[in-house]
């Protein structure tokens, strides 16, 4: 998979926006299809649970108005392309982590609370062929934590009638010491409150999965969307005392939405 080209060439595209403001504000102008709505979840209450909780979620996208809707799979980020190429495209992305307490589960006594964390960073995306379209992530968290973030997918992407849009892949998810340490090290105070040996993590591999997704447009404007997938949690991660003891290595998830598009211009006409 050729990951670390399609990074570099979103961390370029950054360079060049950011160089060039001017252009970047010109980028904006014009008009854009919004796309809102919302989605019920069904999740591990936190990573590494056996427990699933229901929660909503938002769904939001912006693209270009003309422009055809850019296939978007259930697990993206919020992303805006900045460059777009025959098949390739690069951007940003941004994703936000919800607060985990230890209020949210007894198998959480004695860790503490972490806070919700905002990350933001490059994404890159190439469609290999009309159905196959390979993706990256890299993402930096604050607030929360303060980790590096790798998300890899492959997407197997057919369209059976007009109105519908199936998809299949593999994932590959990895993670900075940060990240680690802050979700799934143990340290001595953690460890005299909750019972769980003193741990710490290392960076690397988090967990593979694969994620199912269909989409069916029921008119122009309104799209209704469902998904499921399942992680195997890995490497440090897997050995964590909060997943051996208190948890599970197998991670389920489904979800339903529906979302709405229309366009706007909040910037002024296109020169």
């Amino acid at each position: 998979m050729p990951v670390r080209p399609l990074v570099l060439a979103a961390g370029a595209a950054l360079v060049v926006c950011a160089a060039t403001p001017s252009h970047a504000f010109d980028f904006l102008r014009g008009d854009w299809t919004v796309t809102v709505g919302a989605r019920g979840v069904a999740a591990p209450v936190f990573e590494g649970s056996d427990e699933m909780r229901f929660r909503p979620l938002p769904i939001f996208s912006v693209r270009r108005a003309g422009t055809a809707a850019t296939w978007k799979a259930p697990d993206d980020g919020l992303r805006l392309g900045l460059l777009e190429h025959d098949r390739l495209r690069v951007g940003i992305v941004g994703a936000f982590r919800g607060a985990r307490d230890e209020d949210d589960s007894r198998d959480l006594r004695g860790l503490g609370d972490v806070d919700w964390a905002g990350e933001i960073g490059v994404f890159a995306e190439i469609w290999a062929s009309d159905v196959l379209r390979l993706s990256a992530e890299v993402r930096r968290g604050f607030n929360g934590h303060e980790g590096i973030l790798t998300d890899l997918g492959v997407d197997y992407v057919v369209r059976p009638e007009p109105t519908w849009t199936l998809s299949v892949g593999p994932r590959v998810r990895l993670a900075s010491d940060d990240y680690m340490d802050t979700y799934f090290g143990v340290d001595a105070a953690q460890s005299a409150r909750s019972g769980l040996p003193t741990y710490d993590p290392d960076a690397g591999l988090r967990s593979i999965g694969v994620l199912a997704s269909a989409q069916v447009a029921l008119t122009q404007s309104w799209t209704a969307l469902g998904y499921a997938r399942y992680d195997r949690l890995m490497g440090d991660v897997a050995e964590a005392p909060l997943v051996r003891f208190r948890g599970s290595r197998d991670q389920f998830g489904a979800g339903v939405g529906l979302s709405y598009s229309f366009d706007v211009s909040p910037f002024g006409p296109r020169r």
